[in-house]
């Protein structure tokens, strides 16, 4: 198998990987898909890309989504007629060494929870250990609802930057260099857009949306550590949906299985789960 490795994909491997995703999604009736940008990652020299080709043929893909240089989350593909021959061991020696080099120390290795070939890889990892879950919610009710009108919404440009990074880092615990590459691309991105929010005066919280064809994807919501369970969530929640279904049809989520205020927050205002991805990690340097 010959393997391209790269940190930035052309419209045409895109499309490529497109295809490769629906193959095999349909062969397992899955949904995930995976992340195919470097905008986020910490370090976007580093390659994130790998694709593997047999007679110029895609016939394997993996990505490492790195948004911090602590881990790197491992999403990959294998086309069912070219499984059991190696293809995704030659894709994830080539990204852990690269990765070792970058000295990114930790791998989570990313599997739907549907996935009876992604299970079957897993036991071959007998140091992984499951970390958590992540479940992807979606939100259909296109429906504009009241809000509250006391809270004030600022979209994030480099005037008021220093605000938002400041508030991130005490809500996520980010460290400062993650902050940075995180709010920025926001900013300067035409597919995204940054907020901050206030009650009056007072700044309560923070999300982050991405435009993505009729989908709206909502990410970095979070409530200054003052204000939760003051009911801010389900208030800023409310405008977070007005935007989105001014802008999309369906409002998508990722919530964490050790979040589980955040994830009955999202079920109780009209959020249903489209599917669970579960994470298992292991240490490259052990």
């Amino acid at each position: 198998m010959n393997i391209k490795t790269t940190n930035t994909l052309t419209e045409e491997e895109k499309i490529e990987i497109k295809e490769l995703e629906k193959v095999c999604n349909k062969a397992e009736n899955l949904e995930s898909e995976a992340f195919l940008s470097n905008e986020i990652n910490f370090n976007k020299n580093i390659p994130c890309f790998y694709l593997g080709y047999e007679e110029n043929n895609l016939v394997a893909f993996l990505t490492t989504f790195m948004p911090d240089k602590n881990e790197a989350e491992i999403t990959a593909f294998t086309h069912p007629d070219y499984r059991r021959k190696g293809c995704f061991k030659e894709l994830l020696e080539k990204s852990t060494e690269i990765l070792r080099k970058s000295k990114v120390s930790n791998i989570l290795l990313l599997i739907e929870v549907n996935s009876k070939s992604g299970k079957e890889v897993l036991k071959t990892f007998k140091d992984a250990k499951w970390v958590r879950s992540e479940y992807t919610l979606s939100n259909k009710n296109k429906v504009i609802v009241p809000v509250d009108k006391n809270l004030r919404l600022e979209l994030v440009t480099k005037e008021n930057k220093d605000i938002c990074l400041n508030l991130i880092n005490e809500i996520f615990k980010m460290e400062e260099g993650d902050n940075d590459n995180f709010i920025q691309n926001a900013i300067d991105a035409s597919d995204r857009e940054a907020y901050i929010v206030y009650d009056n005066e007072v700044l309560i919280g923070t999300f982050n949306l991405n435009f993505k064809e009729n989908k709206v994807f909502i990410y970095g919501l979070g409530i200054a550590p003052d204000y939760q369970k003051k009911g801010y969530g389900k208030k800023m929640l409310k405008h977070v949906l007005n935007i989105a279904f001014e802008k999309g049809d369906k409002a998508v989520l990722d919530v964490d299985s050790d979040n589980p205020s955040a994830y009955n927050l999202y079920i109780h205002n009209g959020f249903g789960i489209d599917f669970q991805i579960d994470y298992f990690g292991y240490s490259l340097f052990c």
